[in-house]
């Protein structure tokens, strides 16, 4: 990826700080099946999570405007109008050039081949579309903090599991011996009943909840 970010084929904000200033940091693999990686990583001392549905930017299919010696001059229209058949082809939504802004750069730099691409790449994943779209919307979603080409970054939280007894790993309040654990657990079932009732109710189009399991649910520190 470094060797692909300082030729120019990719870009993306945390792209200096992983290959440049060594502010990005592996810490292991923590998920790996048919191409999907899911890695955790030290960025500036904040635990993150590196998610891509491919393992290498060459997986991804290319935008057909880069082939050509053109691109920049493309007007920006057309290039909205692919953003957003690429959004309904993986949402079935239907976006108006207003829903765009956590894509858009406003303007490209010198880099934009890269930024292009790597938008591209980006786009064909339904997760990065889903947390992207919804991140101002909702609570219950993780915000996207960065990419670099294909690989986007969100917080690393504690994961639920069914060996746990109350689901998710808990500290007890040490003042109060269970009463922090129960508070903790009344907390974290609220914000569940607070999260199907906003997901169903609150969006013009419902959202469902697909592969249910502790593990694909995580908890912040404040127990949303």
């Amino acid at each position: 990826m470094c060797r692909d970010y300082r030729g120019g084929v990719l870009a993306g904000d945390l792209c200096e700080d992983l290959c440049v200033a060594g502010k990005l940091l592996f810490q292991r693999c923590l998920h790996y099946n048919r191409g999907k990686k899911v890695l955790q990583a030290d960025w500036r001392g904040r635990p993150v999570v590196l998610k891509s549905k491919e393992e290498d930017f060459s997986s991804f299919p290319p935008l057909g405007l880069l082939e050509g010696e053109g691109g920049q001059d493309v007007p920006e229209a057309e290039l909205l109008l692919m953003v957003a058949g690429e959004v309904k082809t993986a949402l079935g939504l239907e976006l108006s050039n207003s829903s765009l802004g956590p894509w858009w750069p406003g303007r490209w730099g010198p880099r934009w081949r890269g930024q292009l691409a790597s938008l591209w790449a980006l786009l064909q994943q339904e997760e990065y579309v889903y947390f992207s779209l919804l991140q101002d919307l909702s609570p219950h979603v993780l915000p996207v903090l960065g990419s670099c080409g294909h690989f986007y970054a969100v917080d690393f939280l504690a994961a639920g599991s069914p060996h746990h007894r109350a689901l998710f790993p808990l500290d007890r309040d040490p003042g109060a011996p269970g009463g922090g654990q129960v508070k903790a657990i009344s907390d974290i079932a609220l914000s569940f009943l607070d999260m199907v009732n906003h997901f169903d109710s609150d969006f013009s189009h419902r959202l469902h909840l697909c592969d249910i399991k502790p593990e694909n649910f995580a908890i912040r520190s404040d127990f949303t």
